[in-house]
């Protein structure tokens, strides 16, 4: 899949980010608000051309809706589980944030403590992404047709060769099916990008 989005969505956004991360941010230019909105439907053209071509029913999309409705809920409440682990050390990262205004050094405790969270959050977000890609590619499997997950499995290739991955041929299609799944139907966009297709196919 060629990607429309170029290294204008990197610079936009480190933009945005520095601009945000200042005590009194400049006001973002007219422009800078209005290519965002490009970037964005650049970025939905991207997914369009990997969904289109399943030719989604009304129906289909009626099913699969619910699904990626649930499985975000699932990694949203997988995020908070690491944002409240994160949230008992706040005191702890504040104190050391004062300290470090008059020339202190964070101790090593603390720093124990933040490679420790920092390992429990990223096992925690691989464990929680691996088990809801795999449940939802599962249920998926029964309401798409042959013809359209032969689809995502030629369409899920393609995006393995494009990151040069050298055992494309020798990955199951359960594989490639979850990585479409992951990759694409979870994307941020992908869910309101259905709801669109399905007031189209009306």
């Amino acid at each position: 899949m060629k990607r429309l989005v170029t290294v204008l969505t990197f610079l936009l956004a480190a933009y945005l980010i520095q601009a945000a991360s200042w005590s009194q941010p400049p006001k973002v230019p007219e422009a800078v608000q209005k290519a965002n909105e490009v970037l964005t439907a650049l970025a939905d053209i991207d997914l369009l051309l990997v969904l289109a071509p399943l030719k989604l029913s009304k129906e289909q999309i009626g099913k699969i809706k619910p699904l990626l409705e649930q499985a975000q809920s699932d990694l949203m409440r997988m995020e908070e589980r690491n944002a409240q682990a994160l949230l008992q050390l706040k005191d702890e990262v504040m104190t050391a944030r004062n300290d470090a205004l008059k020339g202190k050094t964070p101790s090593d405790e603390l720093r124990k403590k933040l490679r420790e969270a920092d390992t429990a959050a990223l096992q925690l977000r691989m464990k929680t992404v691996d088990q809801v890609v795999r449940a939802l590619w599962a249920k998926l499997d029964g309401i798409l047709s042959d013809t359209q997950k032969q689809t995502i499995y030629d369409q899920a290739k393609e995006q393995m060769r494009a990151a040069r991955r050298p055992d494309v041929d020798k990955v199951s299609k359960r594989e490639l099916g979850e990585f479409f799944t992951q990759e694409v139907l979870l994307a941020p966009r992908t869910l309101p990008l259905l709801e669109e297709l399905q007031k189209v196919s009306e």
